[in-house]
């Protein structure tokens, strides 16, 4: 018997909207009860009458209505998805007080992509009923030790990781900008470059990565760090990777940048790591444990 599942859709896209329902539709293992709203004004209310399951955000600006504590205050145990426009930056969905997961505009033709994220969340609100009474869905989140989801949380949490560094190459430009503007645009281009650091400062995006890695890989860090001690928190994290067995087109989609730069730094790696030259990194990462 398929679950029955209560979803909340905001979105003030007609197309966008009949997408999603469209999807929701074809997905047999559950049946669902909607209530869309075209309204960001309407959102809040019926959130709290209607108390779903999921929460589906597909506003051409969802960051204001993410940030709004009047809608945040009392959605920890309420998941809630991002349909992120090409320029909307992920990071700038966060928030400190609800659960927030996120899937560009560009793939909301993929049906499969979707149906994955939603049924990944469900599965993860799941176990919060099978842990103790009281345990949030954050709480559930990583308590949940089951490789394809932390395998899909942690390719979350790098591809925020990829946002950070794009936005750093935003600060860049806006420093070529800075001179050549009036005093009123200059303060609004430092107000972005504060909130631009403050994201790129945030070391809790790997001690995240940390968490959801290490439930299935554990003490894999710890023994890494001990044998090699020159190894930097980025080659770390490039470890990481490979050991979670991402190609060099996964890395270069992730880091942003070229096959070349892949090949390079595992060179690097491969030295740090005192590898003879046949030696496979791959190989040897996978007897780290």
């Amino acid at each position: 018997m398929p679950e029955k599942k209560s979803i909340l859709i905001g979105c003030d896209d007609t197309f966008v909207l009949t997408q999603v329902l469209n999807i929701l539709s074809s997905m047999s293992d559950f049946i669902f009860s909607t209530v869309t709203v075209s309204r960001a004004i309407d959102l809040n209310n019926t959130a709290r009458s209607l108390v779903p399951d999921l929460i589906i955000l597909g506003f051409k600006r969802n960051q204001p209505i993410i940030k709004d504590t009047n809608f945040n205050s009392n959605k920890i145990d309420i998941p809630i998805l991002c349909l992120t426009q090409s320029y909307e930056c992920e990071s700038l969905c966060w928030s400190k007080n609800c659960i927030v997961f996120t899937h560009p505009y560009k793939h909301i033709n993929n049906a499969d992509f979707l149906i994955y994220r939603i049924r990944s969340i469900f599965l993860l609100k799941k176990t919060e009923s099978v842990t103790k009474p009281g345990t949030s869905f954050a709480e559930a989140a990583l308590q949940k030790n089951d490789t394809n989801h932390t395998r899909e949380l942690s390719h979350y949490v790098m591809e925020l990781d990829q946002k950070v560094e794009v936005l750093q190459k935003i600060k860049t430009r806006i420093s070529y900008l800075y001179p050549n503007v009036n005093d009123t645009i200059r303060r609004e281009l430092m107000s972005i470059v504060n909130s631009i650091k403050t994201v790129a400062n945030d070391n809790k995006l790997w001690d995240d990565f940390k968490i959801y890695f290490e439930q299935s890989n554990p003490d894999f860090l710890l023994t890494l760090a001990k044998k090699h001690p020159s190894l930097s928190p980025k080659d770390l994290k490039y470890c990481c990777y490979i050991k979670m067995n991402m190609s060099n087109n996964d890395i270069t989609n992730l880091l942003g940048i070229n096959q070349e730069s892949v090949r390079t730094h595992k060179y690097r790696l491969k030295k740090k790591l005192t590898l003879d030259k046949e030696q496979d990194i791959v190989s040897y990462l996978r007897t780290v444990s």
